[in-house]
């Protein structure tokens, strides 16, 4: 009897930590006050995090949008919503 082979599960990571994004769309600017901390390079998304560490902001880095989150944990959750089309940028 053949031995059953077990396939090795390699898990990727969405998201990069950061402390400089690698694009911003033309004309587009980081805010003031923020400073790089994740990028979800498929979707142009990066999490931005206040200087004074109070909070984050989903970031959209072609169209300069963003949405203010309370930690990372709700900036992951927010950043899948949009992946999905659950939430959008106002």
């Amino acid at each position: 009897m053949a031995e059953a082979t077990k396939k090795k599960l390699v898990r990727v990571k969405p998201y990069t930590r950061t402390e400089e994004l690698p694009e911003l769309g033309e004309g587009v600017n980081l805010p003031d006050g923020y400073t790089p901390a994740y990028f979800r390079k498929r979707k142009t998304l990066a999490v931005l995090r206040a200087v004074d560490c109070t909070h984050y902001i989903v970031f959209d880095t072609s169209s300069g949008k963003s949405m203010q989150v309370a930690s990372t944990k709700e900036a992951s959750q927010t950043m899948s919503a949009i992946r999905r089309g659950e939430k959008t940028f106002a």
